[in-house]
């Protein structure tokens, strides 16, 4: 059963053109539905390039998922430091005060092992997220949300799929266009 916190690691052969190499870190999963973030897809962005006055905004943005791709997102270990922030697990929170945030950021009381921000999120209906597990498109973990930022986005879902499969060394080291190898 998955729950907020954990991560879905894309298998190997799910080849969906936002979710191929996948792993997102799970906010929300309820009877509702869920939402997650992708956190190793690089969007080739800093936070400074949209929003331009924030002088310390070299934060690296990522594509959290195809969901809202206009809209800003983030998680974060700011916890109560940030109003609005919505609790994930642990000391992960998600959302928050947005101008509080921009504050903090040009005060340095924030740095990017405190918050990665997404473009996008990745979101399902109910039941959604439950059925593309039962046909095995996802493997799940609990994760260490630290641990897991720490990780070059690069390596991540090499690194998380032999975790759990480590019969599957070879699809990780298997580059993503297969005609690169």
């Amino acid at each position: 059963m998955i729950k907020a916190g954990d991560i879905l690691i894309a298998k190997p052969f799910l080849q969906d053109g936002h979710f191929k190499r996948s792993v997102i870190y799970v906010c929300e999963h309820n009877k509702e539905g869920s939402l997650g973030f992708i956190v190793n897809k690089s969007h080739g962005l800093l936070l400074r390039d949209i929003f331009p006055h924030l002088k310390n905004g070299n934060f690296p943005l990522f594509e959290g998922g195809p969901v809202s791709p206009n809209q800003l997102f983030y998680t974060h270990t700011l916890g109560d430091k940030l109003s609005g922030s919505q609790h994930v697990a642990g000391n992960v929170f998600w959302g928050g005060n947005f101008m509080e945030l921009c504050q903090m950021i040009e005060n340095d009381e924030v740095t990017s092992d405190d918050i990665r921000f997404y473009i996008g999120y990745s979101g399902w209906g109910e039941e959604q997220l439950d059925d593309e597990l039962e046909r095995d498109m996802w493997f799940t973990k609990s994760s260490n949300y630290v641990d897991l930022m720490r990780i070059n986005p690069d390596d991540l879902w090499g690194e998380e799929l032999v975790k759990i499969k480590p019969g599957y060394k070879a699809f990780s080291d298997y580059a993503f266009d297969p005609s690169m190898n």
